[in-house]
């Protein structure tokens, strides 16, 4: 039963319009576009951590909320309650599918960065990066599947997604430094899952892993499971 809902789930995720948009052309235009404006390693390292945690949280935020709102509009999530499938399971499956996805994301990334500027990452870093993406798609998923769960339409889901992604992408160092920033708006940060995964694929680009982030980003992902499993509408 789950190998069936999974494929037909991955099916219906990778024709997915707003996944193109998004999860793919966006963050691969930002790279190369700000990869060939600045010249310094040290930023093109992080833009590329960036792009790829931006086509992680939208993808798995906006794409995936807007993928449940129209199939809990075509009736297909009264078929799964009737199936007798545990929600959790579900939820499983379309984080599976969806990591597969922002595997290959990665890998067109990383591989853009090394034809293009030279940019390498030895294997101990592939491994922190494919943990970084499996727990930051369980993690930003289920808060895509909490969202569309409070949503009563297309509008407001699209309303109450960006303001979710937007500011995590802003509150953080993906692009730019903190330093500066109001005090505030540092400690707003602190609360990010964001900026956690952001400091774990940067220690990946230089060889290392960031446990505490890590550990903290495992944290909000464990919570955000448990939201997303209790509040889920299948009408």
């Amino acid at each position: 039963m789950m190998k069936t809902v999974f494929a037909l789930m991955a099916k219906s995720i990778y024709k997915d319009s707003y996944m193109l948009v998004w999860s793919i052309l966006l963050p691969l235009g930002l790279f190369i576009g700000l990869g060939m404006y600045h010249e310094a390693d040290g930023y093109r390292q992080n833009v590329l951590i960036g792009s790829m945690l931006l086509s992680l949280v939208m993808g798995a935020i906006n794409t995936s909320g807007f993928w449940t709102m129209t199939q809990r509009r075509r009736g297909v999530f009264k078929l799964l309650k009737l199936s007798m499938l545990p929600i959790s399971r579900f939820i499983l499956c379309s984080i599976l599918a969806r990591f597969m996805m922002f595997v290959l994301i990665a890998a067109l990334l990383l591989l853009s960065g090394g034809l293009l500027f030279g940019m390498t990452i030895d294997a101990g870093g592939l491994f922190v990066l494919l943990a970084l993406l499996a727990v930051g798609s369980v993690c930003f998923t289920s808060i895509g599947y909490a969202i569309a769960s409070h949503a009563r339409d297309e509008g407001m889901m699209n309303m109450m997604s960006t303001m979710c992604s937007f500011p995590m992408i802003f509150l953080s160092t993906a692009f730019y430094s903190l330093d500066q920033a109001p005090q505030w708006i540092q400690f707003l940060a602190k609360l990010n899952p964001f900026e956690y995964a952001v400091r774990i694929g940067r220690s990946a680009m230089s060889g290392g892993v960031d446990v505490t982030s890590l550990i903290v980003l495992m944290l909000f992902a464990a919570v955000c499971t448990v939201m997303a499993v209790k509040t889920f509408r299948y009408e």
